[in-house]
């Protein structure tokens, strides 16, 4: 899918792809400290790991459609 999307896509889709890749990385560094704080005894002060891993996720999610759509649009 993501090769798909690259190759279909213009300059701007490409570099929303990239941006949301590198968003989805933030997401999972951060999902992985915050689990790693948690077993180690600070579960309180977890709370802004799990923030940045929603909002990462979800606009990396926003990004990946929003260059799908345009794909979509350029093959019309």
């Amino acid at each position: 899918m993501w090769r798909q999307l690259l190759e279909h896509t213009d300059q701007l889709g490409r570099t929303m792809v990239a941006v949301a890749g590198t968003l989805l990385a933030v997401a999972v560094v951060s999902f992985v400290y915050g689990v790693i704080r948690a077993s180690t005894g600070y579960a309180s002060t977890t709370l802004p790991f799990w923030i940045t891993t929603m909002i990462c996720a979800v606009l990396a999610g926003a990004l990946v459609y929003g260059a799908s759509r345009r794909v979509d649009q350029r093959h019309r």
